[in-house]
């Protein structure tokens, strides 16, 4: 057993959960003479998923069907309203290295939000640690796991279902936009770089290291639900974790940590402000006793594999507690936002598709509470269905905190409305991770440039950021085509049509930093029929990109209608590959050399 023995927290008694509390304002008209009334009031939006005694999701209920209480007084329903799940045809299948930016059908109106949480299923133990080798093992083989499964997830999902990809490890950063393209998500994914973290070799430095994954955590979950709020209707948020019991229950902390009640409030309140349900799915599988860990307590236990006897059975039964207590943390931060939680399974792919359902299937409902204020009052909600056999998911209570006070400033993009050009200024619709726009429809293929440079190029093709100045760079081209038939004219002589496209291409590090860019206005002069049979146009565009990941958007203005299309690309540049520069001596195409 390791030398560290951290002492119990103390017990308190655990309030409910925080709901959501939506300001809403009721004009009453009166005749002009008389100053109009307006009561301010509360309206409590609960979703409602409902299930058979198989799990399958159950449709067809009515208003009249549902029984909403608070506080055990019955409460009229305000407003209802059915969600589902349609099939939509699934996307032509394109060419390697080809993408479009058509989306699917969106085959629920219910957005999921995936978050790689590789900050906490990182390791704690430094390696100083006996057996924490084989902890780190497991950790880099439950992340990789969670990487694989989410793949195999998207690759087989149902085609339209729309999908942002988030991740945690030193801090919160997009992957990908909201979109329902398997090959984007899989490609954003990809990646998310394994969490090698630990540092814990002392209880000194294991409190430090949990207090601060605490307080990132709930700042990523706050942000998470601050950016969200803009987006309509209702949000899964699939969280592939561990436990954090320290978070949810004041009897599973150690003593050298705070009390988070407050701070877990706060993140409850501003989730079901942004009607987003949690579903925690823990990475880890099914697990064994590893051969180190800490307790929730923050007790260690090391090289676990030479205990025998007492010391073992003690261990155990003290992994058995940490692991209950991390998978009712699980279950009590679902429980709170009308979600629900997943572990003991290695198959996270079938998780991800059980929770993706369970939250694309379900009934909205909202009712004005008795109390008009927002008083930090707690209160209790109980739905009931005038039907046997079924069973029903939703947060049961909630807490009149008003969002807008304890509200973050939104750091994300996370939003599933594309953003127009304002005045033919395409800064925003091609920042990064901006939904996709679909008003103009276009396929781009990328691919590493096989054209040798020419004399009369640039030395850089694009605009790269004076940090690259000196670093290899790879070329790229971008052949977009689009269909003649989508763009606008104006009419020329002898039966012509005249148009101008901009063409601009924008590559962005890791950490959303512009790395480069391009942007290109092509004139054009067309007949009646490229016009009239819808005709592709194909343009082509090359770029120098650094070495890295890169996430790379490529954008198309119709100048004379002021249509957009835009399609965001994660690309990996691989070191090594090379520029094709002329040959000064004779200004013509030479051989390959490394920049």
């Amino acid at each position: 057993m390791g030398s560290w023995r951290l002492g119990r927290g103390r017990w308190i008694a655990v309030v409910g959960l925080l709901g959501v509390v939506v300001g809403l304002r009721v004009g009453v008209a009166q005749q002009t003479t008389v100053p109009t009334i307006k009561v301010t009031a509360r309206e409590t939006v609960v979703d409602v998923t409902v299930t058979d005694a198989k799990g399958n999701p159950v449709h067809g209920l009515t208003r009249t069907d549902f029984t909403v209480k608070e506080d055990r007084k019955e409460q009229p329903i305000r407003s209802f309203h059915e969600y589902g799940s349609e099939a939509v045809p699934a996307a032509e299948k394109l060419p390697p290295n080809t993408y479009s930016n058509r989306q699917p059908a969106a085959v629920s109106s219910a957005v999921n939000i995936l978050l790689l949480d590789f900050a906490n299923a990182a390791s704690p133990l430094s390696l100083s640690i006996g057996g924490a080798e084989d902890t780190l093992a497991r950790s880099l083989a439950a992340q990789k796991l969670a990487k694989q499964d989410a793949m195999k997830y998207v690759a087989t999902m149902p085609p339209g279902t729309k999908v942002i990809m988030l991740g945690l490890s030193k801090s919160l950063r997009t992957l990908q936009g909201a979109t329902s393209d398997p090959a984007l998500l899989s490609a954003a994914i990809d990646t998310m770089d394994t969490n090698m973290e630990g540092r814990a070799g002392s209880h000194e430095e294991w409190c430090s290291q949990t207090e601060t994954h605490a307080r990132v955590t709930m700042e990523a979950l706050d942000q998470i639900a601050a950016d969200a709020s803009a987006m309509k209707g209702k949000k899964n948020l699939l969280w592939f974790s561990v436990g954090l019991p320290w978070l949810t229950d004041p009897s599973a902390r150690a003593e050298c940590l705070p009390d988070y009640f407050n701070d877990m409030l706060k993140a409850y309140g501003l989730l079901a402000a942004a009607q987003i349900s949690v579903y925690p799915i823990d990475v880890r599988g099914v697990q064994t006793m590893p051969g180190a860990f800490v307790t929730s307590m923050g007790r260690l236990w090391a090289n676990t594999y030479l205990l025998f006897g007492k010391p073992y059975i003690d261990a155990q039964q003290d992994f058995r507690q940490t692991t209950a207590e991390e998978q009712l943390a699980m279950e009590s931060i679902a429980e709170a936002t009308g979600g629900a939680a997943y572990y003991n399974s290695n198959d996270l792919a079938s998780l991800i598709a059980k929770a993706v359902d369970k939250g694309a299937n379900y009934y909205t409902m909202s009712y004005v509470p008795p109390g008009t204020k927002y008083d930090w009052g707690h209160h209790s909600i109980k739905v009931s269905v005038d039907q046997p056999g079924l069973h029903l998911v939703y947060r049961e209570s909630y807490d009149a905190v008003d969002p807008a006070t304890i509200k973050p400033v939104p750091g994300l993009t996370l939003t599933t409305d594309a953003p127009n050009a304002a005045d033919g200024n395409m800064r925003a619709a091609m920042s990064r991770s901006m939904p996709t726009s679909e008003q103009i429809i276009f396929d781009v293929r990328v691919e590493s440039s096989a054209v040798a440079a020419t004399a009369g190029d640039p030395p850089v093709m694009g605009t790269l950021d004076a940090r690259f100045k000196d670093k290899p760079l790879t070329r790229y081209e971008f052949s977009t085509s689009i269909s003649a038939g989508q763009l606008a004219y104006s009419n020329g002589p002898n039966a012509t049509h005249n148009g101008s496209l901009e063409l601009d291409l924008a590559a962005y590090d890791a950490d959303a930093k512009l790395v480069t860019g391009l942007s290109q206005t092509i004139t054009m002069s067309l007949n009646d029929t490229t016009v009239a049979n819808k005709q592709p146009l194909n343009f082509s565009q090359q770029l120098d990109l650094p070495a890295g990941q890169l996430f790379v958007r490529v954008g198309v203005l119709d100048h004379t209608s002021n249509k957009v299309g835009t399609l965001e690309i994660p690309l990996k540049v691989e070191k090594g590959l090379a520029i094709k520069k002329p040959d000064a001596a004779k200004g013509t195409p030479g051989g390959t050399s490394q920049p």
